[in-house]
């Protein structure tokens, strides 16, 4: 089974990836606005998304730590798709 840490990134990362993706379509969509405004949606999505996975990240992490092993595996089948 993949490590606690390498279930989080790829989480982490993958969520990261599509915001950055569904961000960039949004400040396309919104049209001329200024840096600022640009950083004030950014950080808006960012903090959402992190407060999203927060409960998460903690639940894998805590699993780790209880070695629940059943859990860390059914999460990486949930939140980690395959590679085909």
């Amino acid at each position: 089974m993949e490590d606690v840490n390498e279930i989080v990134f790829d989480l982490l990362s993958r969520v990261e990836k599509n915001r950055q993706t569904e961000l960039a379509i949004a400040l396309k969509r919104m049209g001329a606005i200024n840096e600022s405004q640009k950083k004030i949606v950014s950080d808006l999505t960012s903090k959402l998304v992190g407060k999203l996975f927060q409960p998460v990240v903690e639940n894998i992490r805590i699993a780790a730590i209880n070695n629940e092993e059943k859990t860390l595996e059914v999460a990486s089948k949930l939140l980690i798709p395959p590679i085909y």
